[in-house]
């Protein structure tokens, strides 16, 4: 941020004369000229001729000034043709003198009309098009250390030097244009590196172009005072960028410019794929640096914001055109095919057809999510949506940590447990020590699903009873066994005759009130189940719970619940199991696990999804009693369960949760956005109650706050009309009138806020 709180020179006239006639032996009429952060000053001299002096900011490097007069003449020598400035040498043989701490240069001046004051028809911004990509192979050769070296505020790579910027923003826009900034550093500059880079003009647009009257030749192209060693496309999209100046510009200066620059240095297609990226953080960083000099030098001229760079109407209007629309456009321009487009309809078709008539998808009409990024995902038109649902990436999608050790351990080995390796143990014993409470053995298998099928079998051989315990409309997988202890998936709403289920402690709309003696009261439902249990013939094997009460519409802890369930269940005979797939990982907050937040001692800790970000894994924790006595006459066996690449992503996820303090991160944030969630119940009747713990939170709908009247029938428009603000979200529970909110527990306050927001102005249409 240097340039932005270092002062320009602000030498008088007089001073200029002097210096001028001193070093340079020139004298005639002067007159100023607008510079960002240096002083320039126009000389006619009597002879006819014209310069331009420049004197340097006192911040700049000597080092920098030296490379741009060596690119000048690097041009002039590659290519006499372009109409570049060229330097006048000092009385004493210099290209530079030195005024005090300042550093004085004296260039031809070159005549004509800026091309911002000429017709902006195609066959402008084709000349300058072809122009930019002239200039670009003059160049081309060219390289000194110091530009090398260089960290240039308008070079997009440094963009995080702006942030400061965001905060003088209007509140309202600073998450969208913080969200802008987070998935241009997390999804843009990764792939920067792997492109052709050169020195680059890097400020090519119209104030610094100048045309012959008509505008039918260029006849200058000056301030050479951005050079860049940098990727070759940022010259092309930077110039795209200041030169949209109002939406109408945008689609021509795509089409002309971009044409003309193919004729003449074709596009590669890695740099195609970022065209629209590029501008539309070029725009971005124009319009903060316009923020920050209106607070800065409220009085002082700003030559960017009087010539439309970083229009926020220009930004908007790209956003809504999106990334295939622009990239399309480019490539239609350049004479390339377009890429294969695939619709929705299409998509609905073809998986109709092989996965048959119920489609299972979130959303209408569905999305077509194409990548992943962090807290963001992102769909073939390039739209990027906040996910606040997914459970599985618990530290967001493509997790570089992750993703990273999926690569090496696939590159190295990846075979079954029948041989030795140190991952599973390593990854055993990390599980094992969070877990505590004399849970040492673990079981490997691929998912949450297997993991409490193979619990179930355990408890079944541990107390030779039949019986199970579960939640009123709870879900814990997909296998036979696990799914008769999923009443949530049941559409007609039959159990198992081996399963009775317990009512959720639910002090909204429960079987009992909230109160001093809720929490008791549900417990003792207990009792009851297992009557029902006893009276069918069976005793309890196991009751299985999620912490979070994930499917009963994202419960609070009830002290005192959880722990009056597990001993009723003990005494019965049975084992207390512990389903972590949806409350584990610090997702609650506070703790690791969210059988913590009940302070109770399972006897068995299942975990899936999230272990490995999205790498199938699941695990089966217990004591090596229970353990001893399944494998005692089964020959528990999974060729995948404990793999060395499973292995190594959740040692990396715990890593990551780990060094980043990412419990912390879920408690302090879940409060946050909970707070927010709150804050709304004043403007919206139809928030009959805000709850959850941690970054698992639930927003209860209702008709009528006095009667609690679910507004299930408004739900399905209402996540529509939230994913239309940019923000995903579900639904849960027995009327399917509950927001679930799961986001990854990276999640920070303004990604709430914007979350926040979102519903906010959803529910503001309904």
């Amino acid at each position: 941020m240097k340039f932005l709180t270092t002062d320009a020179p602000t030498f008088s006239l007089m001073d200029v004369q002097a210096m001028a006639a001193f070093h340079f032996g020139l004298t005639g009429q002067f007159k100023a000229l607008y510079s960002e952060r240096d002083q320039n000053w126009l000389l006619r001299c009597a002879d006819g001729t014209a310069w331009v002096i420049k004197i340097a900011n006192a911040a700049e490097d000597p080092g920098i000034i030296a490379a741009q007069i060596g690119a000048l003449a690097h041009i002039a020598a590659v290519d006499p043709g372009l109409p570049v400035p060229r330097v006048r040498l000092s009385l004493q043989g210099q290209p530079m003198a030195r005024v005090g701490a300042h550093l004085v240069t004296v260039l031809s001046y070159l005549e004509g009309d800026l091309a911002s004051a000429t017709a902006r028809d195609p066959a402008s911004l084709r000349l300058i098009g072809g122009t930019l990509a002239r200039l670009g192979k003059a160049l081309r050769g060219y390289m000194d250390p110091a530009i090398a070296a260089r960290a240039l505020l308008w070079d997009m790579r440094q963009i995080a030097g702006l942030r400061p910027a965001l905060d003088h923003l209007p509140a309202a826009d600073q998450p969208r244009f913080r969200a802008m900034l987070d998935h241009f550093q997390t999804a843009v500059l990764p792939k920067l590196a792997a492109l052709r880079a050169q020195v680059i003009h890097g400020d090519l647009h119209e104030q610094n172009l100048i045309l012959t009257p008509g505008g039918t030749a260029v006849a200058g192209i000056i301030d050479f005072g951005d050079l860049i060693h940098a990727p070759l496309i940022l010259d092309l999209t930077s110039a795209a960028a200041d030169m949209m100046s109002s939406p109408d510009r945008i689609e021509p200066i795509l089409r002309h410019l971009t044409a003309a620059y193919h004729a003449a240095t074709p596009l590669e297609e890695a740099e195609l794929d970022l065209i629209h990226d590029l501008v539309l953080i070029r725009l971005a960083a124009s319009m903060l640096v316009n923020v920050w000099r209106k607070v800065q030098t409220p009085d002082a001229p700003n030559y960017l914001l009087a010539s439309g760079f970083g229009a926020v109407s220009v930004i908007d209007a790209l956003v809504a055109m999106g990334r295939d629309k622009t990239t399309g456009i480019v490539r239609a321009a350049c004479g390339l095919p377009a890429q294969p487009t695939v619709t929705i309809d299409d998509l609905v078709a073809r998986r109709r057809a092989l996965m048959g008539s119920h489609l299972y998808v979130f959303y209408d009409p569905p999305l077509h999510m194409v990548r992943g990024d962090g807290v963001w995902l992102i769909d073939a038109a390039g739209r990027p949506y906040l996910d606040c649902y997914n459970n599985v990436p618990i530290l967001g999608h493509c997790r570089p940590e992750v993703t990273d050790a999926i690569a090496r351990q696939s590159r190295l080995l990846n075979t079954n447990t029948r041989y030795l390796g140190g991952q599973i143990l390593d990854y055993g014993e990390r599980l094992t020590a969070l877990a505590g409470h004399g849970l040492t053995v673990c079981a490997f298998v691929n998912s949450g699903s297997e993991a409490n099928d193979i619990a179930w079998r355990m408890a079944r051989a541990f107390t030779g009873a039949a019986g199970g315990l579960v939640q009123e409309f709870g879900y814990h997988g997909i296998t036979e066994v696990s799914d008769a202890f999923s009443p949530s998936a049941s559409k007609h709403g039959t159990i198992a005759p081996h399963i009775r289920t317990l009512p959720a402690p639910d002090g909204y709309r429960g079987k009992y009130p909230d109160g001093p003696d809720m929490a008791a009261r549900y417990a003792a439902e207990t009792d009851h189940a297992i009557a029902a249990l006893a009276a069918a013939g069976l005793k309890p094997a196991a009751y299985i719970c999620d912490s979070a009460f994930m499917t009963n519409g994202v419960l609070e802890p009830q002290p005192g619940y959880v722990a009056g369930v597990f001993d009723r269940v003990r005494a019965a005979g049975g084992l207390c199991i512990a389903d972590e797939v949806q409350s584990g990982f610090g997702r609650m907050g506070t703790h690791f696990w969210g059988f913590q937040h009940h302070g109770v001692r399972p006897d068995i800790v299942t975990i899936g999804k999230p272990a490995g970000n999205g790498h199938p894994i699941g695990v089966v924790v217990t004591r090596p009693e229970i353990y001893e006595c399944f494998i005692r006459d089964t020959a528990f066996f999974s060729t995948f369960g404990g793999n060395n690449v499973s292995c190594a992503a959740g040692l990396a996820v715990l890593d990551v949760i780990e060094n980043e303090a990412l419990v912390r991160n879920a408690t302090e944030v879940g409060a946050h956005f909970k707070a927010g969630l709150t804050g709304l119940m004043g403007k919206h009747d139809l928030i009959g109650c805000v709850r959850g713990t941690g970054l698992a939170l639930g927003v209860e709908l209702v008709t009528d706050r006095r009667t609690k009247a679910p507004a299930t029938a408004l739900m399905h428009r209402l996540l529509n009309l939230i994913r239309d603000q940019g923000v995903l979200t579900g639904n849960e529970g027995a009327h399917g009138n509950i927001l679930k909110i799961r986001p990854p527990i990276v999640f920070t306050r303004d990604h709430a806020d914007i979350a926040v927001a979102a519903l906010d102005a959803a529910l503001a249409q309904i």
